[in-house]
């Protein structure tokens, strides 16, 4: 296999100096990806992807979101299985690309808006909305490696928030209703959830070669946690 440990361990069970490297790996491939991910962001509006992505979209209704969503879900299901792929160190990488690809085009209606609200000034709402994000990612990210405790048993209650999470959103593209703050904020509290039960399986259940697929999990949480975040502090601007 392609630079990968011949005997991983656990990375709860590993030594302390394996232990570190992969925290160390894994904290430092989540920072990259969302350097990526900005830059990323920051070329599709460069260029003018970002504008005619908005006009196909809105030409199309409930429908072009709906199609998004679903070409999101679908790429989302194929970076994963290649950042979870174990005899393939390049195919990991890759996976984890096109995840912060596709991150970058699910942001474009809501930058879209934010600059909106914000008349074109969408760092009034970005920088703090980054700080907050960060700040709660750093202290949900404490609460599991200080205590020690065992979050494994939120997952049925995030698989059962994930669900409802999804059929109201469906529901609200053809009902036309507007998901106001109230919906932002049960999804911080679901993915700060999220955030906990990942952390902790990161931490319990994977190997110390798995940082790209640790990277992946996490960034993916954390990156959603922002995108509601955001959306909380562009929706009370723009009432």
């Amino acid at each position: 296999m392609e630079g990968m440990e011949s005997n991983p361990f656990i990375v709860a069970d590993a030594p302390a100096a394996d232990r570190a490297a992969f925290f160390r790996r894994t904290y430092g491939l989540v920072a990259a990806a969302f350097g990526a991910f900005a830059v990323a962001l920051f070329g599709l509006f460069v260029s003018g992807i970002a504008e005619t992505f908005m006009r196909s979209i809105s030409g199309m209704g409930s429908w072009g979101l709906l199609g998004v969503m679903l070409l999101f879900w679908f790429g989302t299901g194929a970076a994963q299985s290649l950042a979870f792929n174990r005899a393939s160190r390049v195919a990991q990488y890759a996976g984890l690309g096109i995840y912060v690809v596709l991150q970058a085009v699910i942001f474009v209606p809501l930058i879209y808006y934010t600059a909106l609200v914000t008349k074109g000034s969408p760092g009034e709402i970005l920088i703090p909305a980054c700080l907050a994000t960060g700040t709660l990612v750093a202290a949900l990210t404490a609460v599991v490696f200080l205590t020690n405790l065992d979050f494994s048993f939120l997952k049925v209650a995030i698989v059962i928030g994930s669900i409802c999470a999804l059929g109201v959103i469906i529901v609200s593209l053809f009902a036309g209703w507007s998901l106001g703050a109230w919906f932002s904020v049960a999804m911080i509290v679901l993915m700060a959830t999220v955030i906990l039960y990942q952390t902790n399986e990161v931490k319990n259940t994977m190997e110390t070669d798995q940082h790209v697929a640790a990277a992946f999990v996490l960034f993916s949480s954390f990156v959603t946690l922002l995108f509601y975040v955001i959306r909380l502090f562009a929706g009370r601007r723009g009432d």
